[in-house]
């Protein structure tokens, strides 16, 4: 029943959204693209998979950073394709050869300081972007939210029940700190390395967003592009994650961007266009070295 709710949801948002593209303004980026802005966010990009193996590297010492950035292009490609975040299978699939609870809570340390770091950044935007505009009124959902999370992870244990869903939750908070325990002494650079894995992301992004809009006869700040992106970001846990993620992730942007001002199919379209180029990116990363892992296990089985 829920999966079926869960299907209904992300069909009616794929629809929804492609009820509200503009196809004059898909048009014009096809042929008003700023080819060099787009070539530009690709290859920074690529240089955030550097700093996305630099911190498993930090986290697991005795693996090479050359296989480790195969791991992420793998692992993003993986989590951009499948649904609800079950692409993150394939991290632990990936490093098989070691303990898969110590990769899975390596995992969970990763995710929480993204969620961190995604956080941080999306408040820095709404105080640069209340400068002229009364964004204000986020701040206490976000307080709210941060605080929920920290009782829910001081007190979870003690005080949710241990079955059905609301256990399941439970155990995922218990697997959390029991993971940040066992990596207290490294917190503090995986937690730089992750500020600057989204630092370089969002550049990236602001370049790829600059290529979207300026196609569009409008510019964007880099503050807005931030709030924007975070808001798309925190659609890929939803269990209605599709495959691909198109419905979910154009509606996040579109919600930011209603917000910030701009026309709903504008929105839309931007956003459509922008999560297709990132498909584009982690399959131009992700692919070959697919190809050349499943080469590679094939030589092994044979051996």
């Amino acid at each position: 029943m829920r999966k079926n709710l869960f299907s209904f949801v992300s069909i009616l948002l794929l629809i929804l959204i492609l009820l509200n593209l503009d196809f004059s303004k898909l048009k014009d980026f096809l042929f008003k693209a700023d080819i060099l802005f787009l070539v530009l966010s690709f290859f920074i990009y690529v240089f955030s998979f550097f700093f996305r193996a630099l911190r498993w590297k930090i986290m697991i010492e005795n693996i090479s950073l050359k296989r480790l950035f195969s791991v992420v292009a793998i692992h993003t490609l993986s989590n951009n394709v499948y649904p609800a975040r079950s692409g993150e299978l394939s991290f632990i699939y990936l490093l098989k050869d070691f303990n898969k609870s110590f990769i899975a809570s390596v995992l969970l340390v990763a995710r929480l300081t993204d969620i961190l770091c995604i956080a941080l950044l999306f408040c820095l935007s709404l105080f640069f972007l209340t400068v002229n505009n009364n964004y204000w009124f986020f701040l206490p959902v976000i307080m709210c939210l941060i605080l929920l999370i920290l009782c829910s992870v001081i007190f979870a244990e003690r005080l949710l029940p241990s079955k059905g869903y609301i256990g399941k939750i439970k155990n995922f908070v218990i697997d959390m700190k029991n993971a940040l325990f066992d990596l207290e002494k490294k917190l503090l650079p995986i937690f730089i390395c992750s500020f600057i894995i989204w630092i370089v992301k969002y550049i990236a992004f602001y370049f790829l967003a600059i290529s979207i809009f300026k196609s569009f006869g409008f510019t964007i700040s880099f503050w807005q592009l931030v709030f924007g992106v975070s808001f798309s970001e925190l659609t890929t846990v939803l269990p209605f994650h599709n495959i691909g993620g198109f419905g979910t992730f154009e509606a996040g942007w579109a919600g930011a961007y209603i917000i910030l001002g701009f026309h709903r199919k504008l929105a839309v379209t931007s956003g459509f266009i922008f999560h297709s180029l990132l498909l584009i990116f982690s399959a131009l990363l992700g692919v070959p070295f697919l190809l050349s892992y499943k080469f590679t296990e094939k030589l092994y089985s044979r051996g």
